[in-house]
């Protein structure tokens, strides 16, 4: 069994290289944020340790100033000391009274100027402040400076500003060589990553791949391998189940196309050979009389129309199987259709003395195709009367509502066997094989009145039991959609 298909193939990438870029690049993508935050952090926590320290020296200094003012503090302390701290951090002090007025520069630049900025304003509201700037490479900080008639009083108003600027290229030098080891880290990183991300497509392609050499073996006919369900994910996993019922349908109707084929070659074997059967007798005895060579003729001519017969029903449900089958919708007077049927069957019926009883609740009208749904329900009526017994009857009912309407074929006749229903509507298919032949049968009615009204998107059900009849219910919606 071969299956083929008529959809055009575009390449694209393999799941395996779909799923190597996926963990390659989002494992970069973390990689990248993890260095970026390591950076930010490391380099934060460096800037706040040297700022930390360069207020640590620079408040033990100012804590040294002795002096009823600033002026005197820093007239009785020792300015070399005060140049030695700011040599120390490597930049510039500025000591600045209440007034704003520079009086102690380390650079002796600015000494008797004035210093009028945000920091040193906020350092005398009581508000520290300590900065970095990244584009000079400079430390900065502003520390309170209380003189000593205030502190011995417990007056803790701040009577001058210390500022102090430290460069701090030393400390890029270090962010740099910090940079480098990150990512000569990263680098490292990114070759485990590749690594990693081979060993991971490849135990995600796996399910998939063994999935794909599957659906090779079926789409070359091979419809007896099982897919492997474990060792997969919950995704593959239900593709396989789904993909399992599926092959398990294909074989189905495997065996039922062999199954078929085999019927229509018994089929249509089984006059033919009737025939010659026949033929070969009466040309055994070229001196047979007249009334033996008209009763084989009879015979024959009776194989000849089952043959016909069995052909036609073929030849239906050929068309009836084809998925563009056309239908010829109007809307049809179902009631009348009905009665119409009835009157062609009640003359066979009378010959076994079958009564035929037709009960119509409301007058219905429905979109379908009336000559298919003639030759469906003429099915239904006539196996009603083939398994019945002599004297027996046959009821057809015919109600709606809303949405559908309704045919109710019961009969009193032999019944179906409850093993046996779910395979009466499959082609060739007899519950009594002896007595179908005798009404001549073919086998293929109800497979033609199943495809006719599931053409008509409606469905049939049967009822009973064995030796008290069968019920047949079809259920076709009153308008119809293409």
């Amino acid at each position: 069994m071969a299956i083929s298909t008529n959809s055009k193939f575009r390449p694209g990438h393999s799941f395996r290289v779909r799923a190597f870029l996926s963990v390659f690049l989002t494992g970069c993508a973390a990689l990248a944020a993890v260095t970026a935050v390591l950076v930010f952090s490391v380099r934060s926590t460096m800037i706040q340790q040297k700022l930390s320290e360069l207020r640590y020296t620079c408040s033990m200094t100012a804590g040294r100033l002795e002096g009823d003012t600033l002026s005197e503090a820093i007239e009785s302390s020792d300015r070399q000391e005060l140049d030695w701290v700011a040599e120390y951090t490597g930049g510039r002090m500025l000591l600045v009274d209440d007034q704003y007025r520079i009086l102690y520069d380390s650079y002796d630049l600015l000494e008797g100027k004035y210093a009028v900025s945000s920091e040193i304003i906020r350092q005398f509201g009581g508000e520290d402040y300590s900065s970095y700037e990244s584009a000079a490479q400079v430390l900065e900080c502003t520390l309170p400076v209380r003189t000593r008639v205030g502190m011995s009083t417990g007056d803790s108003t701040i009577t001058g500003v210390m500022v102090v600027r430290a460069g701090a290229s030393w400390l890029q030098n270090s962010f740099n060589n910090l940079r480098q080891q990150i990512t000569l880290i990263a680098a490292a990183g990114v070759m485990i990553l590749l690594a990693v991300s081979f060993i991971v497509s490849g135990a995600l392609s796996r399910p998939w791949e063994r999935l794909l050499a599957t659906f090779r073996k079926v789409s070359e006919g091979d419809l007896s391998e099982n897919p492997e369900m474990e060792g997969g994910y919950t995704e593959t996993d239900q593709i396989l189940v789904v993909f399992g019922k599926i092959l398990e349908r294909l074989r189905l109707l495997n065996e039922s196309r062999q199954e078929f084929v085999s019927n229509v070659s018994h089929e249509l074997k089984t006059p033919i050979t009737s025939m010659r059967v026949l033929a070969d007798s009466l040309l055994a005895d070229p001196a047979a009389p007249v009334d033996i060579y008209r009763e084989f003729m009879g015979d024959i001519s009776s194989e000849i129309d089952r043959e016909t017969k069995i052909i036609n029903d073929l030849l239906s449900l050929v068309r009836l199987d084809r998925s563009n089958a056309d239908l010829n919708i109007a809307p049809v007077n179902i009631n009348r259709l009905i009665e119409q049927i009835l009157n062609r069957i009640r003359p066979i019926a009378r010959q076994r003395n079958i009564e035929i009883i037709f009960e119509s609740f409301r007058p219905v009208t429905a979109e379908v195709d009336e000559t298919k749904l003639s030759l469906a329900l003429t099915n239904l009526v006539e196996n009603g009367i083939k398994y019945n017994n002599d004297g027996g009857w046959v009821r057809v009912s015919l109600n709606a509502d809303h949405k559908y309407f309704f045919v109710r074929v019961a009969d009193s006749g032999v019944g179906i066997p409850e093993d046996a229903r779910e395979k009466i509507f499959e082609r060739f298919y007899r519950v009594d094989k002896a007595r179908s032949r005798e009404t001549g049968g073919t086998g293929l009615g109800l497979a033609i009145t199943r495809s006719v009204i599931l053409l008509h998107h409606g469905s049939i059900r049967v009822d009973g039991k064995l030796g008290e009849g069968s019920i047949f219910t079809v259920r076709i919606p009153l308008k119809y959609i293409p």
